[in-house]
C-alpha cells in the first residue's frame, strides 16, 4: 500500500536518504527511487520537485506532485498524437518539451515489409523506451516481451483529456479503489498517460462525458469521500 511519509513535505534540494532509510520496509532489498528523487551518489538521494513524499513495499520512494508540464521518464505509459509520419517513424506529441519518436517497427511482429500502420491524428498509448538530457525521447508499442498489451493505435471513438499528473499516478495505483469502483459499476474502455492524459470510451457519448467530468474532480476528492462521489456519480449517469 501507498502512503505518505508522516505527511512529509520535501522540496527541491532536499536531501532525504536519512528519511527513506528509517522507512524502509525491507532492509534486506536496495532503496528504488521514482519520479521526483535522484540518486546522486551511495549516500545522498535529493528531491527535485516540490511535493509530498510517498513510498510503497519493496522500498520504492517518489515524490507526489501536482505538475501539469511532463518530464518523459523511462517506461512511463504515455498517451499522444501523431503529428507527422515518415518512411519508417512517426513523430509523437507527448506534451513534453520536444516531441517523441515512434519507430513503425515498435510494434508486435512489426518488420520491414509489415510496419505498425499509423496515421496523422492518431491517439496513441505507448511505452517511453528511452529518456535522457539532450537525447530525443523514444516511445515503442509493447512490453517488454513485445507483446500488444494494450499499446497501439486506440480506436475511434473515444474521449482523450487531460488531467494532472498526480491524478493518473492515483488511477494507476493498484491501492486505490478509484478504478477498480469504476470498473465495477460501469463498462467503459480507458488508457492512462503518466504524462497527464486519460483516454475513455464507453457504449454513448453522455456517459463517456459524465465519466471524464468525473475523473478531473478526482484531484479534489479524498479516497474517504470516493464511495459518496461515486453515488453522485450513478445519479448523473442515470439521468443521462
Amino acid at each position: 500500500m501507498s502512503s505518505t511519509i508522516q505527511n512529509r513535505i520535501v522540496l527541491p534540494g532536499d536531501d532525504v536518504m536519512e528519511i527513506l532509510q528509517s522507512n524502509k520496509d525491507d532492509e534486506v532489498k536496495p532503496i528504488v527511487v521514482g519520479p521526483g528523487l535522484k540518486r546522486l551518489d551511495k549516500q545522498s538521494i535529493i528531491s527535485y520537485k516540490a511535493g509530498q513524499l510517498m513510498n510503497r513495499k519493496v522500498n520504492l520512494f517518489w515524490v507526489n506532485s501536482r505538475q501539469r508540464y511532463y518530464i518523459p521518464c523511462e517506461r512511463d505509459t504515455v498517451i499522444g498524437v501523431v503529428i507527422s509520419k515518415t518512411s519508417t517513424f512517426c513523430r509523437v506529441d507527448i506534451g513534453s518539451a520536444e516531441s517523441a519518436t515512434l519507430s513503425l517497427l515498435a510494434f508486435p511482429n512489426a518488420t520491414k515489409r509489415n510496419k505498425g500502420v499509423v496515421e496523422i491524428g492518431d491517439i496513441i498509448f505507448a511505452c517511453v523506451l528511452t529518456a535522457a538530457k539532450d537525447v530525443e525521447t523514444e516511445l515503442v508499442c509493447m512490453d517488454k516481451d513485445g507483446k500488444k498489451d494494450g499499446f497501439g493505435v486506440l480506436p475511434r471513438g473515444g474521449y482523450m483529456f487531460k488531467v494532472p499528473i498526480n491524478v493518473c499516478r492515483r488511477l494507476l495505483n493498484p491501492d486505490s479503489s478509484i478504478s477498480k469502483n469504476l470498473g465495477n459499476r460501469y463498462r467503459f474502455e480507458k488508457a492512462i498517460g503518466l504524462n497527464g492524459r486519460v483516454w475513455i470510451r464507453s457504449k454513448s457519448i453522455q456517459t463517456t462525458i459524465v465519466l471524464s467530468n468525473h475523473i478531473k474532480q478526482l484531484e479534489y476528492i479524498l479516497e474517504k469521500d470516493l464511495e459518496n462521489s461515486h453515488k453522485l456519480l450513478d445519479k448523473k449517469v442515470k439521468q443521462k
